[in-house]
């Protein structure tokens, strides 16, 4: 979630503890008791969401990364048989054209890896017997093409988690903008006559509506009705 995500949700925890904290309020108040609910509603719907969105990115972590470091090490293992040739052969164009480091090659993008493995697999093929000196073989020049035609396959497994990831992100904020919404339009005018029956009470039910900005090490209090919407 983002960071005014995150604020927002702590200030809708906030009012559902001032409520568990001050349960008279709720006696003979069924009214004031099925939103209190509604609100702690919001919030596991919310979480729900967010464990949602928590997995959906660890799966495409691991489903992209393991594919991928498979395919650059084969890419690596070939390029440096390839580099070794050209230094041999004094072949500054080979040597080019098999300059790529690790970082350069993590750095890619899904599409540009899958270019570099093809272009890999041409430059090694075509000097297939000489590389055999080098320790590269046949089946290490074939695992490039193999590989990145996995790493390929896992594309529309990867847009359909990315798909599921942004749905999710749209749903918590859908969710926590309608939460807001319901706690300023039903349980603050619930409990407008505490402003003059119990200034006290009242009082700590401001300081729970109270959403607080942090960012980093810093934080800031903003008024209740203050645009709490999340963008």
């Amino acid at each position: 979630m983002t960071r005014k995500s995150i604020n927002l949700l702590n200030m809708l925890k906030s009012v559902v503890q001032f409520y568990d904290e001050n349960p008279n309020l709720l006696t003979d108040k069924p009214a004031l008791q099925a939103a209190v609910e509604k609100l702690k509603a919001f919030i596991h719907q919310v979480e729900q969401l967010e464990q949602e969105q928590g997995k959906n990115t660890k799966t495409y972590t691991a489903l992209k990364g393991e594919t991928k470091v498979t395919l650059i090490n084969a890419i690596q293992k070939v390029l440096a048989g390839v580099a070794a040739h050209a230094a041999a052969t004094n072949d500054t164009s080979l040597k080019m054209e098999s300059d790529f480091t690790d970082y350069e090659l993590k750095k890619m993008r899904d599409n540009s890896l899958i270019l570099e493995a093809h272009a890999a697999h041409e430059l090694a093929v075509n000097i297939a017997a000489e590389l055999e000196t080098w320790n590269v073989t046949q089946a290490d020049i074939d695992a490039i093409d193999t590989n990145s035609a996995a790493f390929d396959a896992k594309d529309p497994a990867i847009k359909n988690i990315k798909a599921r990831t942004a749905q999710a992100t749209a749903d918590i904020k859908a969710t926590l903008n309608e939460a807001y919404t319901f706690t300023k339009d039903t349980l603050d005018a619930m409990m407008l006559p505490l402003k003059m029956q119990d200034t006290t009470v009242y009082g700590h039910y401001q300081k729970a509506r109270t959403i607080i900005n942090t960012a980093g090490a810093h934080s800031k209090a903003t008024a209740t009705d203050a645009s709490a919407a999340v963008k």
